[in-house]
């Protein structure tokens, strides 16, 4: 793979990974356009990693709460239960912690079966179709009120819930995760912003297991440059894609990617 595929790819993930239109299938798809088997294990990660730079880029002051909040629990152990009750930043850290368990129990233990749905190209087309209906009906719910510090351990469990459903391909991560925090009543922004707050531990955990599997591949320092090309490739791109899925979300336009969603998927569905 050459450098320019690696931007191509890099930009291809930056958008899809937060934009609500699937990133695994178009992932997969771009690689077939450049005449890529595959985009390789290392540069899938350094891509990945693209894109959690571009969470931290754009959400800094809330990642910075939530690291000083997970130490103060930390180094007060014996006072975690005071913590959750009077601090919001200790509250949010351990709603994200449940949101995550779903993803993990899912990923780990169905692992053999998600792999299968890959390579089914009809059923990626169906579940691009099921996302374009899941942002379609999120877009008519009513406005909520709930900020980012007011979400509850119920509604980051819903959440968590509807990100283990992103397990499979064709559905968007960003999309039902966002959907399902405007249906648990929280404000436009903040279900948007938990959403990609949530995407930092899904990214980082599936992305240290797939670490241990590189760690005695010698060919990694030949890929180092093209790989780091993409992961910065992603990372602007992704920054790019929040601020832009942020926008629509305030104005209530997720029908846009809903109509989107649609139309790629009736395509994959009359070809596969």
């Amino acid at each position: 793979m050459d450098i320019l595929q690696a931007v191509i790819l890099g930009i291809v993930q930056g958008l899809t990974e937060f934009l609500p239109i699937s990133s695994s299938g178009h992932l997969v798809l771009f690689a077939a356009l450049l005449n890529v088997n595959e985009p390789g294990m290392f540069l899938e990660i350094m891509l990945h990693f693209g894109t959690l730079i571009a969470v931290f880029a754009a959400f800094w002051p809330e990642v910075s709460l939530l690291i000083k909040s997970a130490l103060t629990m930390l180094r007060n152990p014996a006072r975690i239960g005071q913590l959750v009750k009077e601090d919001a930043g200790c509250r949010l850290v351990l709603v994200i912690i449940l949101a995550t368990l779903p993803i993990a129990v899912v990923g780990l233990a169905a692992e053999d079966l998600i792999a299968r749905f890959f390579g089914n190209p009809a059923f990626t087309g169906a579940m691009l179709c099921v996302t374009g209906t899941i942002l379609f009906i999120s877009s008519r719910v009513r406005r909520g009120g709930k900020q980012l510090e007011e979400i509850s351990f119920g509604d980051g469990l819903a959440v968590g819930l509807a990100q283990a459903l992103a397990v499979l391909p064709g559905i968007s991560r960003s999309g039902t995760t966002i959907a399902a925090g405007l249906l648990r009543g929280i404000r436009r922004e903040s279900a948007a912003k938990f959403s990609f707050l949530l995407s930092i531990p899904a990214v980082l955990g599936s992305q240290l297991l797939a670490v241990k599997e590189l760690v005695a591949d010698p060919g990694i320092s030949a890929s180092l440059p093209t790989a780091v090309v993409g992961a910065l490739s992603a990372a602007v791109t992704g920054y790019l894609a929040i601020r832009l899925l942020l926008s629509f979300v305030r104005r209530g336009k997720l029908t846009a990617f809903a109509y989107y969603t649609w139309f790629v998927g009736l395509i994959v569905l009359l070809f596969a």
